[in-house]
């Protein structure tokens, strides 16, 4: 059984899901950080407590957020959990954001589906890797 659990990621669980699930890695110092400055996560575990899907707000929470990290280990892919951690966001989003503020992701295009599926939509973007 996968639930929504209150048990934010530790650092380690977070590495090892990015990891598992194919996103970029990040040193342990930056997730620290990262996890410590979110806004809001969802996270699901298995029955024995094992993290098996996550996502996350980041921003400043008035007119900027972004949707980051939503990422399910391959053996549990396909099975709607993408969805679940999306509405979970979302949800919270809608009761604590402003009405004004730009919600904003990026994807690759294996999660545009997903995304759309929330009402998001294609826009031209650039960004800047830190040296």
């Amino acid at each position: 059984m996968v639930a929504v659990s209150d048990i934010a990621a530790s650092t380690e669980e977070f590495l090892d899901l990015r990891r598992a699930a194919g996103l970029k890695a990040f040193t342990k110092e930056a997730a620290a950080i990262s996890l410590a400055n979110m806004l809001h996560g969802v996270w699901l575990r298995d029955g024995a407590g094992q993290l098996i899907g996550m996502g996350r707000l980041v921003g400043d929470g008035g007119c900027f957020v972004m949707v980051v990290d939503i990422a399910v280990r391959p053996e549990h892919q396909r099975q709607g959990h993408g969805a679940r951690i999306m509405a979970g966001l979302l949800d919270w989003a809608d009761g604590n954001l402003p009405t004004s503020c730009y919600l904003t992701l990026i994807a690759d295009p294996r999660g545009q589906r997903l995304y759309e599926r929330f009402g998001f939509s294609g826009r031209t973007g650039m960004v800047r890797l830190i040296k």
